[in-house]
């Protein structure tokens, strides 16, 4: 059985943009989230979310994944976004994982 993944409509708007910038409070803790989970349970790679975009007319996907051999790149920028969002909770977890990845 496979799990449904979060899946996000964001209709004509451009992805890239979208994800640089209002989608952004939506997609980092997502992506988190799903660190969280390959770091705890040693998954190779999960997917975390969904987008769909309509572009020139026909409905797109793009997948977002985290890997676990990428895993300290992907903290390092969810870190930078939490910083900035002086969202220190989030900050105080991410250097726990960190740590647990040293200890690997």
């Amino acid at each position: 059985m496979t799990k449904k993944v979060k899946t996000i409509h964001i209709g004509k708007k451009d992805i890239y943009e979208w994800t640089m910038g209002e989608g952004k409070s939506m997609l980092m803790p997502l992506l988190f989230d799903a660190s969280k989970k390959v770091i705890l349970e040693d998954i190779k790679e999960l997917k975390a979310f969904r987008v769909e975009a309509e572009i020139r007319g026909n409905q797109k996907a793009f997948d977002f994944w985290v890997k676990l051999d990428e895993i300290e790149s992907t903290l390092s920028k969810i870190l930078e976004w939490a910083l900035e969002e002086e969202n220190y909770e989030m900050c105080n977890e991410i250097k726990k994982l960190e740590n647990k990845i040293e200890t690997f």
